[in-house]
């Protein structure tokens, strides 16, 4: 599977920007690429201000859409969106045909994001696309591993990957790939995290550190980089060799 990671600077508040810069990246893909993912809140950065939240031009989403449609790709990422009153950071993944989200369940208290959103209620939102399953986290998410626990049903598990888009600053980047790691080893998955680059209207320095991490806990290299755009080759039947070699997840608790 050809998946493309967009690892790029994003100018808080300024959506005319942010919109520009994404179509033209997105513009610029490979067609053979199968699955296309963007940061979190991509389109107006990390902010708290519900004021820029996608109201009634859904200019973000549309953009996604817009994608999806035209090219056949799937693609992924997060938006600030403005629904029946409440303000949610939801995660989207959209195909040609279908649209699916999760909302941000653990909202980062350290910044007014916990205070301005409403936290999401549904904890696992999985994707079938191109015969995998796909879980979706949002940054903060990837510190709670109960919210990521794959499990077994009908003796296969769950999910197949588990992605992360996000806002993590450099600061803490020991900890992003640390715990992006574990996460990839002990639910027996692929891991995808997207970050962004540069700094925040706060001078709150992001490093990127994008990746896509194995079953066995190894990052994957890039094919490619092409101005921001990171592509991969990922051999997902890799996944399943690995799980019949080593088949711990026969043995995870099921709660």
């Amino acid at each position: 599977m050809k998946i493309a990671i967009l690892q790029t600077q994003i100018e808080d508040y300024n959506i005319e920007q942010n919109l520009q810069h994404f179509h033209s990246l997105l513009e610029k893909i490979e067609e053979d690429t199968q699955w296309v993912v963007l940061p979190e809140m991509f389109l107006t950065g990390f902010i708290s201000d519900t004021s820029y939240a996608e109201q009634s031009k859904r200019e973000g989403l549309k953009l996604m859409r817009d994608f999806a449609q035209s090219k056949g790709i799937a693609i992924e990422g997060s938006l600030i969106i403005e629904e029946n009153g409440k303000y949610l950071n939801r995660h989207y993944f959209i195909t040609k045909d279908k649209e699916y989200y999760y909302d941000k369940v653990h909202l980062f208290s350290l910044s007014k994001e916990a205070e301005v959103l409403s936290k999401g209620k549904e904890r696992d939102v999985i994707v079938e696309y191109e015969e995998m399953k796909i879980k979706m986290l949002t940054c903060y998410d990837l510190r709670f591993p109960y919210s990521s626990m794959n499990r077994v049903k009908d003796d296969v598990p769950i999910y197949d990957f588990l992605v992360y888009v996000a806002s993590w600053p450099k600061s803490r980047r020991t900890q992003w790939q640390t715990l992006l790691t574990a996460r990839a080893i002990e639910n027996q998955c692929f891991v995808i995290g997207v970050n962004r680059e540069g700094l925040d209207g706060d001078n709150t320095e992001y490093s990127g550190d994008s990746c896509i991490i194995n079953s066995r806990g190894i990052f994957l290299e890039p094919t490619h980089t092409d101005n921001s755009i990171q592509y991969y080759d990922v051999d997902t039947n890799s996944l399943t060799i690995s799980r019949k070699k080593f088949p711990v997840w026969k043995d995870w608790d099921n709660i």
